[in-house]
C-alpha cells in the first residue's frame, strides 16, 4: 500500500501546478498522467512530486496548441519525453496559425476596401464610374439561360471541372475573389460564359481556360435583380455606339448586407 503522506492529493497538485482538478482527470482518462496512487476506498487521486514535471509539459503542450493526443507521440518508454521536439512542432503551429491571422487581416482590409469602394456609389439604377485592376477570370461558357443559374452553381461547376476541393479552398487564402457572369458582345455575337477570379500565379499555372479582364475605367451600377443581359440597353448612352464590350456581373458586399438577398454590381468596358 503507497504512503500516501510522502503524496500528493489531486487539490494539492492542483494548486501546486495551476492544473485544474479537472484538467488533472482529464489526462488520466487519456493515458496521459496515471496517479501515482488511487484509494480503493475513496476513489481519491494521489500524486507523486515527480509528477509535476509532467504535469508541466503538459501545460506547455496546451499553450502551444499541440493536441494532447498527440504529446504520446513524444514520450519514450522510458518515460522521457522529447521535449525539442514537442518545441518544434508547436512552433510549426504558431506559424501556421500566424499565417493564418495575416490573411485573414489581408481579407479583412480588401473587404472593408470592396464595401467602402462599391458604398460611395450606392444609389438605386444610378450609373457610376468605377477604377478596376487587371483580373484573371477562369471562365466556362453557360449552356443554359442566365436566369436559371444559380450563384452556388458557378462555384460548383467550376470547382468540378477545374479544381479539386483543397485547391479550389486555398483561391480564398488569397483574399476577395469574383465570381459571377462574364458577357463578351461583339458586332456579330453575343457569348456568356461563369467565372471565378484566380489569383495571377495560380492563372499563370492551370490548364484551365483564362480570360484577362484589363485594368481600367468601368461603368457599373447596382441592384439585386440579375441585369446582366440588359447590359446594352441600360448603358447605351455610355458605349458610344460601339457593340465590342465586356459585361461582368458579380456580387458585393455593401455597408448594410441583406443576408437574403445578394446585391449585384453590373460593369461595362469596351474591348
Amino acid at each position: 500500500m503507497a504512503n500516501k503522506n510522502k503524496l500528493l492529493s489531486i487539490g494539492d497538485m492542483a494548486k501546486l501546478t495551476q492544473a485544474s482538478i479537472q484538467s488533472l482527470r482529464y489526462y488520466e482518462q487519456i493515458n496521459l498522467l496515471e496517479p501515482a496512487y488511487v484509494d480503493p476506498h475513496s476513489g481519491y487521486r494521489y500524486y507523486s512530486f515527480d509528477q509535476k514535471c509532467l504535469i508541466e509539459v503538459i501545460q506547455i503542450c496546451v499553450g502551444l496548441d499541440i493536441p494532447l493526443r498527440k504529446l504520446v507521440e513524444f514520450m519514450g518508454e522510458d518515460e522521457t519525453v522529447n521535449f525539442y521536439d514537442i518545441l518544434e512542432h508547436g512552433k510549426e503551429i504558431a506559424e501556421e496559425k500566424l499565417s493564418s491571422i495575416q490573411r485573414g487581416l489581408k481579407f479583412i482590409d480588401e473587404l472593408r476596401h470592396n464595401i467602402n469602394a462599391v458604398s460611395e456609389f450606392q444609389k438605386d439604377g444610378s450609373i457610376y464610374m468605377r477604377e478596376m485592376e487587371k483580373k484573371y477570370l477562369c471562365i466556362i461558357p453557360c449552356k443554359k439561360p442566365i436566369s436559371d443559374i444559380k450563384p452556388f452553381e458557378i462555384v460548383r461547376t467550376v470547382l468540378k471541372l477545374h479544381y479539386d476541393v483543397d485547391d479550389y479552398a486555398k483561391l480564398f487564402h488569397y483574399g476577395l475573389v469574383d465570381i459571377g457572369i462574364l458577357s463578351v458582345h461583339s458586332s456579330d455575337d453575343v457569348k456568356h460564359f461563369m467565372f471565378t477570379e484566380l489569383p495571377e500565379h495560380i492563372a499563370s499555372s492551370t490548364t484551365a481556360t483564362i480570360m484577362t479582364i484589363p485594368a481600367g475605367n468601368y461603368f457599373c451600377t447596382q441592384s439585386e435583380e440579375r441585369q446582366i443581359e440588359k447590359a446594352p440597353h441600360i448603358f447605351s448612352g455610355y458605349l458610344k455606339g460601339s457593340n465590342d464590350f465586356l459585361a461582368i456581373e458579380t456580387d458585393i458586399f455593401t455597408h448594410k448586407y441583406k443576408i437574403n438577398k445578394l446585391v449585384n454590381e453590373l460593369r461595362v468596358v469596351i474591348s
